[in-house]
């Protein structure tokens, strides 16, 4: 049970979407981005109108500074 209470205090880090988002924005890909439940979509043409949706740069931002979706 220890164990498991330890996995959940881990922080997560978000190195990977973080290193797509960079991509992105170096290569200036225009993306749109939803975020919920830790899952990333990058948007093309179908998202619905309740998702929030985020550039790559605003999404970056958002991680960087530790907040939750």
């Amino acid at each position: 049970m220890a164990q498991q209470n330890k996995m959940n205090e881990i922080k997560r880090t978000y190195k990977t979407i973080k290193w797509v988002l960079n991509e992105h924005i170096k290569k200036k890909v225009q993306s749109l981005w939803t975020w919920e439940n830790d899952n990333f979509t990058c948007l093309f043409n179908e998202f619905k109108d309740k998702d929030r949706i985020y550039t790559s740069a605003q999404l970056l931002k958002i991680l960087k500074d530790g907040h939750d979706n």
